[in-house]
């Protein structure tokens, strides 16, 4: 389902043909391959190759003899027998006297410049023998499936090319080697440009593109396999669709769902047009509908109603039917909303008023407070006197941080506890003046985070708190790495102190110092140096893992601290 919302815009776009639904299934279902390396040839230079045709085309200037010149065999023979016979009277081959000036002329037609040429044409054959291009290709089998046709047929083309280049480098040494048997000879048509150009830089490029392609699968082998699977996913998708007319049913269905939509709307409009008529009858009907306007305050929501049935009697309806086994919370609600609309007729005088409101949130879960909270708020911000009793801590904060907001003065605001406590053998309530525990903080993490950061900032000044800031720090650490990390206190301190050494420091001291474990502890205080440098690096922990809540909690420490001055 989820897929098909992906391709749901247009289906046609995930469509793939079967070429590539093959290609991508082998990389799904392939392994990991080992990298392979680039290939890289050097060719002959363009200079090179000019070197070699000016070599070609030179001619030796000495005394020739013509019928050596006109047979390189023999020139070739004469030439090795000529150094045979240095300094020697007789013919090696006839035994017979060498005829006068024979070697000189010898000489003559084998000169330096012919001796020079012959080295040069041999040191070019050498180089041109060194220089035949050899690869050796990676297997097909290690190259990945959905790239080996690729790889095969670059790697053929290429391979023709480097064959075609060899051939012309063998060509080269042929003609090289005829010149070096005849030196005289002028070679003037020479194929010399045609040796680069069967091997170009496009079949190189080609066949490394491809194995640049296989290391990079092999570098992200994982990332590569997921996106194919997800390609196929959503080919896969898009034939569903095809074959089912996925899309087109929805469309009906939104249809319809639409239709239905609209009548039900035209009911209802109906129903409240009844509804309209029937609170125009009555005053009753008009209280009716105020009480229910609270309770859809209340519940967000308006499956609990009151109906008015006869003059000054009323009818609970649950969805509608007559209301059965009220809960203690609808119960707490309705006598609350029946107060409230009481509050609103002729003979009340709101701005004169002294109202009492015993737990108006009795079995109520939060959501349902706070809807209460703000009926509250709205409704009795302006009376002369107001007195609320609660149970409850998080509606008591609400009110206490409202009543902050509107009333400025402390003098106009009191806050009170009532105990009930036994005295003379009887139980009778007390009332006192609310702790400051409770009046000055949301909750206890709150309070125990002001002392910490009070005796950071002042350490001499908040030293009646040294013997219980080893118990203070464990339980605020106890309550931020629960909640942070939903792990214990031992596992936490490893996550939020990074240094194993002040790590170590703060569990000892949390542990040790916070428990009674001998009757020396009990005789002693902590060394305040020692708890400086322990407060500092929890504070620090804290502030480095999660800066916008410790923000926050300083925000918070610092208003009390402006409170109290």
């Amino acid at each position: 389902r989820n897929k098909l919302k992906e391709i749901q815009s247009n289906p046609k776009n995930y469509c793939l043909n079967e070429n590539e639904i093959s290609k991508l299934q082998k990389m799904v279902n392939s392994s990991p391959l080992d990298k392979l390396l680039v290939i890289s040839i050097v060719v002959l230079t363009k200079v090179k190759l000019i070197e070699i045709e000016k070599s070609l085309k030179k001619t030796v200037i000495s005394q020739t003899i013509e019928r050596l010149e006109s047979d390189p065999e023999v020139n070739s023979w004469v030439r090795k027998g000529l150094d045979l016979h240095k300094g020697k009277n007789k013919c090696e081959f006839c035994s017979n006297p060498l005829p006068e000036n024979l070697l000189e002329t010898y000489e003559k037609h084998f000169s330096k410049e012919y001796e020079d040429l012959i080295k040069e044409l041999k040191t070019l054959s050498e180089y041109l023998k060194a220089r035949k291009i050899s690869v050796s290709f990676p297997d097909e089998r290690r190259v990945y499936p959905h790239l080996e046709t690729q790889y095969k047929n670059v790697k053929s083309k290429f391979e023709n090319c480097i064959n075609e280049y060899n051939k012309n480098i063998e060509k080269l040494i042929n003609l090289i080697d005829e010149k070096s048997h005849n030196p005289f000879k002028k070679l003037d048509e020479i194929f010399i440009y045609a040796v680069t150009n069967c091997v170009n830089n496009k079949c190189l490029e080609e066949i490394n593109k491809i194995i640049n392609k296989h290391n990079s699968n092999s570098d992200n082998f994982e990332k590569t396999r997921k996106e194919a699977f997800g390609k196929l996913e959503l080919h896969y998708a898009y034939e569903f669709d095809k074959e089912n007319l996925y899309f087109d049913t929805l469309n009906r269905l939104y249809v319809s769902e639409k239709e239905i939509n609209q009548k039900n709307e035209d009911t209802k409009k109906k129903e409240k047009e009844i509804s309209q008529i029937e609170v125009k009858l009555s005053d009753i009907a008009k209280a009716a509908n105020k009480i229910n306007q609270y309770l859809k305050n209340i519940f967000g929501k308006e499956h609990i109603k009151i109906k008015a049935i006869d003059k000054n009697k009323f009818k609970i309806l649950r969805n509608g039917r007559d209301a059965t086994n009220l809960s203690e919370g609808e119960k707490t609600a309705v006598a609350f909303s029946y107060f409230m609309t009481r509050l609103e007729d002729k003979e009340t005088d709101i701005f004169n008023a002294i109202i009492f409101i015993d737990d108006p949130i009795s079995s109520l879960d939060s959501n349902h407070l706070y809807n209460t909270f703000a009926v509250v708020q709205a409704k009795l911000e302006n009376c002369k006197q107001l007195f609320v009793s609660t149970h409850n801590l998080e509606f008591f904060n609400l009110l206490k941080e409202w009543l902050k907001k509107i009333r400025g003065n402390k003098d106009k605001c009191r806050y009170y506890l009532i105990e009930r406590i036994t005295k003379n053998g009887n139980e009778i309530s007390d009332i006192r003046k609310l702790p400051s525990l409770l009046l000055n903080f949301k909750s206890e993490y709150h309070f125990l985070f002001y002392k910490i950061k009070s005796f950071a900032d002042n350490p001499s000044v908040d030293f009646e708190s040294l013997y219980q800031l080893p118990n203070i720090i464990r339980r605020f650490l106890e309550a931020f790495i629960g909640f942070k990390f939903a792990t214990g206190l031992k596992k936490g301190l490893k996550l939020i102190i990074i240094d194993d050494s002040e790590c170590i420091k703060a569990n000892k001291f949390i542990n040790n110092l916070s428990h009674q474990t001998g009757l020396s502890r009990s005789l002693v205080f902590c060394d305040i140096n020692e708890c400086k440098r322990i407060v500092d690096i929890v504070l620090e922990a804290v502030k480095r893992k999660d800066s916008e809540h410790y923000r926050i909690l300083e925000d918070i420490y610092r208003n009390h601290q402006d409170n109290d001055e």
